[in-house]
């Protein structure tokens, strides 16, 4: 959390104004206590005195309702609080969270620092809380938004594509022959019998979604290499849910032409990298 210059200049302002001031300028009197008590929170936030933090940080709220930041805050210290509940309680904490962060992000009025940082917040407790569904949808909001980068919307993608080569990979893995692993990890999962039809068409929306959202964050990024493993990986799913050879074969084949262009990507920005450093004078 970036720390506010902190300063004891609330303090003063705020015992010199006379009554005069006091009563025709409430409005700039109660920014003024907000700031302190978001530079008291902050402080208190970083010493990892969270119950404080949290306190100074809800005065803050209260004292100017509309003020984004104040919100955020409050919210960030209930995510620590979430994260280390569980059950029913982590589940209350967590949503009371969402309200709050959602709250700041209407506040936000275009400020794209505090959107960005109320919708990973966002993703990330409904992430806690199990929703996919929910994590996705905000996921692809933050893809979407005027006040995304190109490199947060290829990485937003990545991200989405690899929870759906998750779900591929977790069902496929339940219907493993285990006598076939050590021979052949990609071997075909027998998967076409009625009791497993609902897995198979899991398996492949999965599959087809993963792919999509590889295709967007390369379309942004063509050389994004942890992307391209990930579209090698679905490859790999798809051998698995055919016993059809030349299509196990062609899948196969893919997959490791996917896994050679990224490895080799990665080697080249590696030393790009290494002779960049290199380049750079070191100081005396």
């Amino acid at each position: 959390m970036k720390l506010f210059r902190l300063t004891n200049t609330a303090f003063v302002l705020c015992a010199v104004l006379s009554p005069a001031i006091l009563s025709g300028g409430c409005t700039f009197t109660k920014r003024v206590l907000a700031k302190d008590k978001m530079n008291q929170g902050v402080l208190k936030y970083n010493q990892g005195r969270m119950d404080e933090a949290k306190s100074y940080f809800k005065e803050a709220r209260d004292y100017v309702p509309d003020d984004p930041v104040a919100w955020l805050y409050y919210g960030a210290v209930l995510s620590k609080d979430y994260k280390a509940a569980n059950g029913p309680e982590k589940d209350r904490l967590a949503n009371e969270a969402l309200d709050i962060f959602k709250k700041a992000l209407d506040l936000s009025k275009g400020d794209c620092k505090i959107e960005e940082s109320a919708m990973a917040y966002i993703t990330d407790a409904y992430s806690e809380l199990g929703k996919e569904d929910e994590w996705r949808n905000w996921m692809i909001k933050r893809a979407e938004s005027p006040c995304a980068t190109k490199q947060a919307k290829a990485t937003t993608y990545h991200a989405i594509a690899v929870k759906y080569w998750q779900c591929a990979y977790d069902q496929t893995t339940r219907y493993a022959d285990k006598a076939q692993i050590t021979k052949d990890a990609f071997h075909y999962r027998d998967m076409d019998y009625e009791a497993a039809r609902p897995d198979k068409k899991k398996v492949e929306d999965c599959i087809a979604k993963g792919m999509e959202f590889v295709e967007k964050a390369l379309s942004i990024d063509p050389e994004y290499s942890e992307v391209m493993y990930y579209k090698g990986l679905l490859y790999r799913e798809k051998q698995k849910m055919t016993k059809v050879e030349a299509e196990r074969k062609r899948y196969e084949t893919e997959a490791k032409k996917i896994a050679d262009q990224a490895g080799e990507i990665t080697k080249r920005k590696e030393k790009e990298k290494a002779q960049a450093a290199a380049a750079t004078p070191t100081p005396k």
